[in-house]
């Protein structure tokens, strides 16, 4: 009672301010809440808190990189929860045509979750958009666009409909097989695959560190990340049985990453299925970080100058999923010779890329505007090269780069810069 007391004491000052026949409004109308607003019956949509977030004064909507990048007040968190309420209880006809777009509202968020950080509710509009996805695939609505995602999830075991893991031949990624008595799996994302010269660097300094691991890329698969995003828990389920035997197989007690979403997904989300995989699971720039602490490898070399001067994109999932806004600048730190310019919206309160959630699938150009968004706050500290820790941040960013400043500006990962120095 005392942290309801304290939350709301803002509330209560405000309406003894008030005169009695308004105040006695207020109070009429907030007793009426669950008569007038909430409906019978069971819903998989998170009813009672699409309701509070859809009541609230819209704190969050001036730091929604949708809505920043679309300009549309439909796109601000508090909206999505009103439609997603609508929707999960039939005032908006989901099967009718013309409410497609309403369906199409609830993909179009990018998982970053910086509506949490200033929620006084601590909601994530993220997750209620995923209760109204439950509700919309349980009546067979899943849009078209995610039922694609799906399909290439199941015929490849990857998100790009195709092995993308084969492509380590000839990319001329190293394939360590596990003889099951792993010190570490380095557990490589999908998109990583993309990002060849970030593997090699990741093989390199854990190879320095004298670290025995494995990455057995003949037989991964993707995370089933995108099947959570989607809510079809029944293919996400299946990775996660697969992913569950494939990590125990190769003895490891600690699972490094270098994709943030799989950190969540094999953590978090499987446990949400009942899955779950009693490893240290971390990302591999806080392992790194631990073995610069220890000392098992040491930078020596200083940078080249066309890198020494550097801003850092803090992944969304680094730093508000996994709370750590501290490894990415611990590595670059002990490096010699490296001038780190920090944008303004930074560490907790980054702005994303546009590139995680659904939105991207939705609304392509959407997301390709927030990234532009993002990418021009990294350009005002003036620094030309871009330093992330995600792969997806790294395709974002990438996207929102204009051709003519594909030349001048890099996009590199921590570990690109690191391995360098070593």
């Amino acid at each position: 009672m005392q942290e309801f007391l304290d939350k709301y004491r803002w509330f209560i000052e405000e309406l003894n301010k008030v005169e009695k026949e308004v105040k006695r409004k207020v109070i009429k109308n907030i007793s009426r809440v669950k008569k007038n607003f909430f409906p019978e019956g069971d819903h998989k949509a998170d009813i009672d808190n699409l309701i509070n977030c859809a009541l609230c004064p819209n704190l969050c909507r001036f730091d929604c990189g949708t809505l920043q990048a679309a300009q549309k007040e439909s796109m601000s968190p508090g909206y999505k929860s009103k439609i997603g309420y609508y929707l999960s209880i039939g005032k908006i006809d989901p099967y009718k045509e013309e409410n497609k777009d309403f369906i199409d509202l609830m993909y179009k968020c990018t998982n970053e979750e910086s509506c949490k950080i200033w929620c006084p509710f601590d909601f994530s509009v993220v997750s209620l958009l995923e209760t109204v996805r439950d509700e919309l695939n349980e009546k067979g609505l899943m849009p078209d666009y995610c039922k694609e995602q799906i399909k290439k999830l199941k015929e490849s075991n990857t998100i790009e409909g195709y092995n993308i893991y084969e492509t380590y031949k000839e990319n001329e990624i190293e394939n360590i097989e596990t003889d099951g008595n792993d010190e570490v799996f380095y557990y490589l994302g999908c998109e990583s695959m993309k990002f060849p010269e970030v593997i090699k660097a990741n093989i390199g300094i854990l190879k320095k560190a004298g670290v025995k691991f494995s990455t057995n890329l003949d037989k991964k698969i993707c995370c089933g990340g995108p099947s959570f995003n989607i809510r079809d828990l029944q293919t996400a389920k299946d990775f996660a049985v697969k992913n569950k035997e494939l990590i125990e197989s190769t003895g490891a007690k600690i699972v490094i990453s270098d994709c943030p979403g799989c950190i969540l997904t094999v953590t978090k989300r499987y446990e949400s299925l009942g899955i779950k995989i009693e490893k240290k699971i971390i990302h591999i720039v806080e392992y790194i970080a631990q073995l610069l602490d220890e000392g098992k490898i040491i930078p020596t070399k200083s940078v080249p100058n066309e890198l020494k001067k550097v801003t850092i994109h803090d992944p969304c999932l680094i730093a508000r999923n996994l709370n750590d806004t501290s490894s990415i600048r611990d590595i670059l730190s002990k490096i010699q010779g490296l001038e780190i310019v920090e944008p303004i919206y930074n560490k907790e309160y980054v702005h994303c890329c546009g590139w995680s959630g659904t939105a991207h699938w939705a609304d392509r150009e959407l997301a390709i505007k927030e990234a532009t968004i993002r990418v021009d706050e990294l350009k005002e500290t003036g620094a030309e090269l871009f330093v992330s820790a995600c792969p997806l941040c790294e395709l974002g960013l990438g996207y929102g780069l204009k051709e003519e400043e594909k030349e001048k500006i890099k996009i590199m990962d921590v570990s690109e810069i690191l391995n360098k120095t070593l």
